[in-house]
């Protein structure tokens, strides 16, 4: 029988396979980001308890759910531009402060390969839930990043929200969201960034950079703005704002 279990309840098989699915489940600019870099070890030291792990009945590791607790105080509609960004610096600030929680954040789900089209995204997503209901927060909220955009790089994520599917949303993820009972809050522009010089964006688009101009990125949800005149290059991703009540 399948069972969740916690980041400190994780053998070492289990550890490396949650390793590598992180590095296997987004496009590799994204764990360029500092964000990233600077806070995932302190997310995981602070919060061992909020990282969800489905384990299989022979002991494989199925999928998983990293998660943040913070406090916010406004409506929901005044959710950051810069949404999973500053939801993690959020996060990890609180906790550095004593600043009680009364979110819960949700900063990815990742199910293996081999385990995926199963239905074990919506198991996760809803152990999470029932998390979230026996607990003192009050909802979830997260900055999802749709898994079909990035065929559409250069259409804004509003206008992408409109495209349907046999009367439903296009997008799949988002469509699993909704189904769970999500609620779109709005369109968050700038959830994450990542800057660079112009060697850095050489490495990652594995060409020569003659002109300023936007290049665009495979798996990227929208394209990379260099600017020779500056030195610098930026890529500006979009996600969605979500609630679970």
């Amino acid at each position: 029988m399948n069972n969740f279990v916690k980041l400190k309840e994780l053998n070492a098989l289990q550890l490396r396979q949650y390793r590598e699915a992180v590095k296997e489940g987004f496009p590799y600019l994204i764990s360029k980001s500092l964000i990233i870099e600077k806070y995932w070890n302190r997310l995981e030291n602070y919060f061992p308890e909020f990282q969800i792990y489905l384990i299989s009945s022979f002991g494989d590791l199925i999928g998983f759910m990293n998660t943040i607790p913070f406090q916010f105080k406004g409506s929901l509609n005044t959710l950051p531009e810069d949404g999973w960004d500053w939801m993690f610096r959020k996060g990890i600030s609180d906790f550095e402060n004593k600043e009680p929680p009364n979110y819960l954040g949700g900063l990815q789900v990742i199910v293996r390969k081999e385990y995926q089209k199963l239905g074990y995204s919506k198991e996760i997503l809803n152990y999470v839930k029932d998390t979230v209901n026996s607990s003192d927060l009050r909802k979830i909220v997260i900055p999802i990043r749709p898994t079909k955009k990035h065929f559409f790089p250069n259409m804004s994520m509003k206008a992408y929200l409109n495209l349907k599917e046999d009367e439903q949303p296009y997008d799949p993820w988002l469509r699993t969201h909704l189904v769970g009972g999500a609620e779109i809050i709005k369109v968050c522009n700038s959830s994450m960034s990542i800057t660079g010089d112009i060697e850095f964006w050489k490495g990652i688009l594995k060409e020569d950079i003659l002109k300023s101009r936007d290049y665009l990125l495979e798996g990227a949800l929208s394209p990379i703005k260099i600017d020779l005149e500056k030195g610098i290059g930026e890529y500006t991703e979009p996600n969605i704002w979500i609630k679970y009540a």
